[in-house]
């Protein structure tokens, strides 16, 4: 049964999916991703730069991706976003933002600052063509970039400005890795947006990263953080759930107490499950980081790309995907600044969204509409509304 609160019905008018959560196959190409976030009943859309720029290689076999200036086959690109641009009008979707952008702050050397900033421009003409205004930029997960806060807010200022002066204008929603060097939680992405101090520069919250530095840890046993054990804290209990759990609630009373509504420029959703649990044990836990390893990357980038289901997934479709991250406090959190949207799902569950199976985006998408009514139910037992 569809919920009818009031809330629900506000939410649902800037309800939108990832592209890149409606299939992880190349067989689940750009096209069928977008019809089945309209056919699933979504308004609005994210677009993925990946996914855009396979399907430019899918009209053009010759293309060849962007560097990291900007350069090579941007014309074709373009051309792929008008197509894109024009599918999305005859479905009735829009499109919310397009990520990720990264690596751009945060440099003293001029060369690779005009490199990105090259970068930046060569994204907001492929912006233009799909007719989208905000770009997701994600805190720099490349550790040869400076941790000072002042260069990062300086780079990211300077991509406001230039954004600004697009027509139309574009905002800057800046999100947090949880993996990211410097920046890797939500109080350094509001510190930094506070030292930008630009109106068309804001945040992209999201479920999965701030229980992913406050709460969850995928390669401990119990799936939490810990309490680090030392000769000041002798008595600390590696299994207990109390401390995740009054870590993340004191984030969250900060947040809800902290942040402008106005500034929470979009928020994304996900749960996350557990690579030792459902019998993974320590074998799952070992793989997840051998693949990280294998990949050059953290841990919890590789937990990002392969284990965040939809809320309540289990629920919904009868098997067992583990989500098991606390999605709802996080909502009812961010509601409680006053924020009312846009909200929008971005999940990754590659042991289901790799097959080659045509049916992925059409199931994963409609799952979705599910999951959104299951959060509005919960969201008002618990009172939260208009």
């Amino acid at each position: 049964m569809l919920s009818t609160s009031p809330l629900a019905q506000i939410l649902s008018q800037t309800l939108a999916y990832s592209t890149d959560s409606a299939g992880m196959h190349p067989s689940h190409i750009l096209p069928d991703k977008l019809r089945a976030i309209a056919a699933a009943g979504f308004l609005f859309a994210e677009v993925a730069f990946p996914d855009l720029e396979m399907y430019a290689s899918q009209l053009h076999p010759d293309y060849k991706k962007l560097d990291d200036g900007g350069q090579r086959d941007l014309d074709k690109l373009i051309g792929a976003a008008n197509e894109i641009s024009k599918l999305c009008n005859s479905l009735g979707v829009k499109l919310l933002a397009v990520h990720p952008f990264s690596e751009l702050e945060g440099y003293a050397d001029e060369a690779k600052r005009a490199h990105g900033m090259e970068r930046a421009h060569a994204w907001f003409k492929v912006l233009k063509a799909l007719n989208c205004e905000i770009l997701q930029v994600s805190s720099s997960d490349d550790p040869s970039s400076s941790k000072d806060r002042n260069l990062i807010a300086r780079d990211l200022r300077d991509l406001a400005d230039a954004a600004a002066k697009e027509q139309p204008p574009i905002k800057i929603a800046y999100e947090m890795w949880a993996w990211g060097c410097h920046i890797n939680t939500w109080e350094d992405t509001w510190d930094i947006c506070k030292r930008v101090d630009r109106p068309n520069f804001g945040l992209c919250l999201d479920t999965f990263q701030i229980c992913a530095r406050a709460f969850a840890s995928p390669t401990s046993p119990t799936g939490l953080l810990q309490p680090l054990f030392s000769a000041s804290n002798p008595s600390a209990n590696p299994f207990s759930t109390e401390y995740a759990s009054q870590l993340l609630r004191n984030s969250l009373s900060r947040l809800a107490d902290t942040l402008p509504p106005e500034k929470i420029f979009y928020f994304q959703i996900s749960d996350g499950a557990h690579p030792g649990g459902a019998n993974g044990g320590k074998r799952g836990i070992e793989e997840l980081k051998q693949s990280a390893r294998k990949k050059g990357i953290d841990p919890l980038y590789a937990w990002s790309n392969a284990w965040r289901p939809l809320p309540y997934m289990d629920e919904l479709v009868g098997r067992k995907y583990g989500g098991y991250l606390p999605v709802v406090d996080v909502c009812e959190a961010v509601l409680k600044t006053g924020w009312r949207g846009p909200f929008s799902f971005e999940v990754f569950y590659e042991r289901d969204m790799s097959i080659e199976d045509p049916t992925v985006p059409e199931r994963w998408t409609r799952a979705a509409q599910g999951s959104f009514e299951r959060i509005m139910q919960e969201l008002k037992a618990r009172g939260i509304e208009v």
